[in-house]
């Protein structure tokens, strides 16, 4: 599309939610994804990463279901944390269960990471004050489900 050229209508899906977040996770991802390629990292990667160093032992299962994929989807991000020594699997909670932990190697990636990933919240969120960000970022985890208990 041009310069000159107007965004096409919408129709039915105009203001409503959930296109709006469709289209904004769109753009989002697509940034997060251009800042993290350089350095061998997708999404994904890191957000499974983030997820276990913030939860030391955490199950694979919970981990998936905190991601929102099933197992079978979070265990190739598993395989490659785990390949470039960024997390380690070992014994859980007991005998039966399995833990995940981040390596050294891996909380030292989160920390090289982590201007990228500030640089990049501060792209995405340029438009909106600071108080939008804080009240766009609690009204998304309400419909992410984190908020199950909270009247409406």
């Amino acid at each position: 599309m041009n310069d000159q050229e107007e965004a096409p209508g919408l129709g039915l899906l105009a203001g409503t939610v959930s296109y709006g977040l469709k289209r904004a996770y769109l753009r989002v991802i697509r940034d997060l994804e251009a800042a993290l390629l350089p350095h061998g990292f997708t999404p994904p990667l890191l957000a499974a990463l983030a997820i276990v160093a913030a939860n030391p032992g955490i199950a694979p299962a919970r981990l998936a279901a905190a991601m929102g994929h099933g197992r079978s989807r979070a265990a190739p991000l598993l395989d490659r944390l785990e390949a470039q020594h960024l997390l380690e699997r070992r014994g859980g909670a007991d005998r039966r269960s399995l833990g995940l932990w981040a390596t050294g190697e891996g909380e030292a990636t989160l920390h090289r990471l982590r201007p990228l990933v500030l640089a990049h919240e501060r792209r995405v969120t340029a438009d909106l004050s600071a108080p939008e960000r804080r009240a766009m970022a609690a009204s998304l985890e309400r419909l992410a489900g984190g908020g199950e208990g909270d009247a409406s």
